[in-house]
């Protein structure tokens, strides 16, 4: 349990950083398995990796052969409150600060002001 949490968790911010740059976006849309090795997601060779179109970042194990990486769309540049409904915490992934959507969350880092929130 501990595993497919921390593994979600690595995931969205792979999809937040996607989010924000392109290149990136097609790295991981091209060659899945070495953008997920550089965030220490390692994947056995035999496992086949499927990234697709979602509502929500998640990984979906299917089988010991294949792992599915959901890929949410991009939000739009300026969120609005009811973007921001559907959890209760956000992360920065250009600092890692923290924010509590139930407290006014905004959409913007308060500390870099990038919008690369998830």
């Amino acid at each position: 349990m501990i595993q497919q949490l921390s593994e979600d968790l690595v995931w969205s911010q792979i999809v937040a950083k996607a989010w924000c740059d392109e290149g990136v976006m097609q790295r991981l849309l091209s060659d899945p398995r070495a953008v997920l090795a550089e965030h220490s997601l390692e994947v056995p060779e035999d496992t086949e990796i499927e990234v697709l179109e979602g509502t929500e970042a998640k990984v979906e194990a299917d089988s010991d052969t294949l792992r599915r990486y959901i890929l949410p769309s991009k939000p739009p540049d300026e969120l609005e409150d009811e973007d921001l409904i559907g959890g209760p915490m956000a992360w920065c992934v250009g600092c890692a600060s923290v924010a509590c959507r139930a407290s006014g969350f905004s959409g913007v880092c308060g500390r870099c002001g990038c919008r690369c929130w998830w």
